[in-house]
């Protein structure tokens, strides 16, 4: 895999409103935009994620940004003649051998951005990212109270392998919460 962005990663897509989004690899210039994205989520949002992403979280991403290891997609709409990220996916390689066939999913879509079809476009492009990279297995784990998420994956392919028993300590609920892994057999 190349360090550098790929052409292929990147495309336009039209939601359900007839907006455009430009779906590209996230670079270091993001990093406001993305902090931008994170700190303005409702807490319903911030709820179904599996913790609470802080400013340090977010940096930290950046210092290590590394397609090697992690592909970031940002998508990106043109609001006011300014561009906004409104959602974020990640696919996460394996560098062991024996696992080097599948990758770690996971998405945010902003709340302003939500039911609007943004979702189920970015995970599409991700699974065709990682059809393009031969992969054969992309897995992620949902909150299992995060029902409409679980429709979403269920409807794009992806099956339960199993319930994680008190899989997070979420920080923002101050509660163990159990949660999904689901996949998506490629081949």
């Amino acid at each position: 895999m190349s360090l550098r962005a790929q052409p292929q990663w990147t495309t336009e897509v039209n939601l359900k409103d007839g907006s455009q989004v430009l779906l590209r690899p996230e670079t270091s210039s993001d990093l406001e935009m993305v902090w931008g994205m994170y700190s303005t989520l409702s807490n319903e949002s911030r709820r179904s994620l599996p913790s609470d992403y802080t400013r340090e979280t977010i940096d930290k991403w950046f210092k290590y940004l590394n397609y090697d290891y992690s592909l970031p997609i940002v998508a990106i709409v043109e609001e006011k003649s300014r561009q906004r990220i409104v959602g974020t996916a990640t696919l996460q390689f394996f560098q062991q051998p024996i696992n080097t066939h599948k990758a770690e999913f996971a998405i945010v879509i902003h709340d302003d951005y939500q039911n609007r079809g943004l979702g189920t476009l970015l995970t599409k492009h991700m699974i065709n990212i990682a059809l393009g990279k031969g992969l054969k297995k992309v897995f992620l784990v949902v909150l299992a109270e995060n029902q409409r998420a679980i429709r979403l994956y269920e409807k794009l392919g992806f099956k339960i392998e199993g319930k994680l028993l008190r899989e997070h300590y979420h920080t923002l609920m101050k509660e163990y919460v159990d949660a999904y892994r689901m996949a998506i057999l490629l081949t």
